[in-house]
C-alpha cells in the first residue's frame, strides 16, 4: 500500500514538473518574440505608478530641461 502511494506521488510530481518546465517553455517563446517585434504590446497598458512614475517624471524632466538649455 505504502509503495503504491510512494509511486502515484512520483508520478504526479513527474507531471507537475513537466507542466511547469512547459509553461516556462511557453514564457521564453513569447519574451523571445516579444525582443524580436514579432508581437507588439498593447499601446494601452498599464500606467506606471509608485516610484516607477516618480522615476519616470524625473527621468522626463531631466530630458526637456537638456533639450532647452535651462534647468528649473
Amino acid at each position: 500500500m505504502m509503495r503504491e502511494q510512494f509511486i502515484n506521488f512520483l508520478e504526479a510530481t513527474v507531471v507537475f514538473l513537466l507542466l511547469t518546465n512547459a509553461l516556462g517553455v511557453f514564457a521564453a517563446a513569447y519574451a523571445i518574440s516579444l525582443a524580436h517585434g514579432l508581437v507588439r504590446p498593447d499601446p494601452q497598458g498599464a500606467a506606471p505608478y509608485g516610484w516607477l512614475a516618480v522615476w519616470a517624471r524625473r527621468l522626463r524632466i531631466g530630458k526637456e530641461a537638456g533639450a532647452n538649455g535651462s534647468r528649473s
